[in-house]
C-alpha cells in the first residue's frame, strides 16, 4: 500500500510541473505544489469524491487507511492528477 502510493505520487512530480515533492512516512504522505493551488486542488478532489487536506497554501496531505487497496490508491491518485492539472490550468489564466 503505502510504497504504490508512494511511487505513483512520485510518478506525478516527474510529470508535473507543479508538484514540487512529495514527502512523509507510511500512508501519510504529502505532496509539494510550486504555487498556492492547494485550496483549488482540495475543492476539484472533493468534486470527483476524493477527500484530501490542505496543510499550507501549496501542499495537500493524504491519509488513506492502512487498509486501503492497491485499486483505491490508483484511483485516488488519478482523481488527485486530474485535479492538479485542472486547478493549475485555472490559476495560468
Amino acid at each position: 500500500g503505502s510504497e504504490r502510493l508512494f511511487a505513483r505520487l512520485r510518478s506525478m512530480e516527474d510529470r508535473l510541473a507543479v508538484v514540487t515533492e512529495v514527502r512523509g512516512r507510511g500512508m501519510l504522505l504529502a505532496v509539494g505544489l510550486s504555487t498556492d493551488c492547494s485550496a483549488e486542488v482540495v475543492d476539484a478532489c472533493r468534486q470527483r469524491g476524493l477527500l484530501v487536506n490542505n496543510v499550507r497554501p501549496n501542499a495537500i496531505r493524504l491519509m488513506p487507511p492502512l487498509n486501503t487497496t492497491d485499486d483505491e490508491i490508483d484511483r485516488a491518485c488519478d482523481i488527485l492528477e486530474a485535479a492538479i492539472v485542472s486547478a493549475t490550468a485555472v490559476a495560468a489564466k
